[in-house]
């Protein structure tokens, strides 16, 4: 069985009983309503302050004229140095005054020589048709390495197949030996020079390409002596 409830104004009929009765339930509805307006406030605060942060910042162009624009700061702190007086005065400038030179001898009278003792004192010049005489080529090799322009290379004509040494044949030592030939105007080989090695094979491919014989390089038509790339190769099969 429960107790009757009293009301607060009849337990304490003095002072004013309504406004305590009721306090509570206002102030809750207060803080609440605060607390919602500091919080509508607060968000108001933070999305301005994003607004304004993503506008584009105006910037203020000065437009001064480069006569208005004052001289530039020295590198330096040092002072200038001091002007000093020009005591003397400086001397004006003088004229010159031309000398008569005497005038120089004249050489003596020289006797040209005529065309054709000219041509008696010239060798190799014909003095009744004026032809140069071309001396014979020499018989200079060129060096290794050295270039020499041809029209037509070396041909082949015989070629001697080269002896396989015991050594390398037993050792299984087989490949290309590449050489190369000085051929000379009579189509013979003149020196040979190894230019990628075997060292068991190089001595056989040497005498070997020293026995053959080529059609010599042709350069207007004459033949000449040049160097040529000759590959000697050496095979166990």
């Amino acid at each position: 069985m429960s107790a009757p409830t009293v009301s607060l104004y009849q337990f304490m009929p003095y002072g004013a009983p309504e406004l305590k009765e009721v306090a509570r339930k206002y102030l809750v509805r207060a803080l609440g309503v605060a607390s919602a307006a500091w919080l509508v406030l607060f968000m108001l605060s933070m999305g301005t302050s994003a607004l304004l942060s993503h506008r584009a910042r105006e910037t203020s162009v000065v437009v001064v004229p480069y006569r208005e624009l004052a001289a530039p700061p020295p590198l330096t702190q040092d002072a200038p140095p001091p002007q000093v007086a020009i005591t003397q005065p400086v001397a004006p400038p003088t004229v010159g005054v031309a000398v008569p030179v005497p005038d120089a001898e004249a050489p003596p009278e020289q006797t040209i020589a005529s065309q054709e003792e000219i041509a008696q004192t010239t060798p190799g010049v014909d003095a009744g048709k004026g032809d140069l005489v071309v001396a014979p080529p020499s018989d200079d090799l060129p060096q290794f390495g050295e270039y020499v322009y041809v029209e037509e290379l070396p041909e082949a004509i015989t070629k001697v197949k080269p002896d396989y040494p015991d050594i390398a044949r037993e050792a299984g030592v087989d490949g290309v030996v590449l050489v190369q030939a000085l051929v000379g105007k009579d189509g013979k080989v003149k020196d040979v020079r190894v230019v990628k090695p075997i060292p068991m094979l190089n001595d056989a491919a040497i005498a070997a390409v020293k026995q053959w014989v080529f059609k010599p390089a042709l350069s207007n038509n004459k033949p000449v002596a040049v160097w040529v790339a000759v590959p000697v190769r050496f095979s166990l099969q």
